[in-house]
């Protein structure tokens, strides 16, 4: 199967014949017009559309996992994306809510933009859904799990290993979230804060993986209409 980048798209009648021949797969449009993207979200809903040729360039596919979150929407099962759907409708920003399932802001939009009403997408701060500040890796983890705690997605339990459920002196609660992989921030076990620093006595994180770019990923044809 060949993949297919289809630049000033219209209504994607290029991308409607390659694929009708059995061997392509679209897998981006560039398109400016509203009415066209709107045509192109019908019938290719899981497939980004970039709105700005001057913009569009390899580094931008390749950051943004074109190829790879074409391919990785459509694996989400129904469970995944509901549970993407509370997660941002409980007011996490899109990129909080992108992260913890492995796929591009980009591509998490186009994916709950068809079934929820989108946040305003304000050009600043934490206000705007595609906002790109914030922590990494421990920090981030930490941070969304706060975020979560905060608006109900999770609810903090008793200790695992003693039942606790305590204050300490300052009144903060005693049990403590607990991440064995930092990069699936949601996936917590409740641990005492003694039973938490026991568990680290006794055991050890790998190393966090690095952030790194995905390799460049072969686009096989690039097909365009006049612009």
């Amino acid at each position: 199967m060949m993949t297919v980048l289809d630049l000033f798209s219209g209504i994607g009648g290029f991308s409607l014949g390659l694929e009708r021949t059995g061997g392509f797969r679209t897998v981006a449009f560039c398109e400016i017009d509203p009415f066209c993207r709107r045509v192109l979200a019908k019938h290719w809903p899981e497939v980004p559309c970039f709105p700005d040729i001057m913009a569009l360039h390899a580094r931008m596919l390749i950051e943004e996992g074109v190829i790879d979150m074409a391919g990785r929407l459509k694996k989400m099962t129904l469970a995944q994306v509901d549970a993407a759907l509370a997660l941002y409708e409980s007011g996490l920003s899109l990129a909080d809510v992108a992260e913890c399932f492995a796929v591009s802001r980009q591509s998490m939009h186009d994916l709950l933009k068809r079934r929820t009403t989108m946040r305003p997408q304000a050009r600043y701060g934490a206000e705007n859904h595609f906002y790109r500040g914030g922590t990494r890796a421990e920090d981030r983890a930490h941070n969304i799990v706060e975020k979560a705690v905060l608006r109900g997605v999770l609810v903090p339990q008793p200790c695992e290993v003693c039942g606790s459920n305590s204050l300490m002196a300052d009144g903060r609660r005693d049990v403590q979230a607990h991440h064995d992989d930092y990069e699936k921030p949601l996936e917590v076990r409740w641990l005492c804060q003694r039973h938490h620093h026991d568990w680290h006595k006794m055991n050890s994180l790998s190393p966090l993986a690095k952030k790194e770019t995905p390799e460049p990923v072969q686009i096989d044809v690039i097909c365009g209409g006049f612009p």
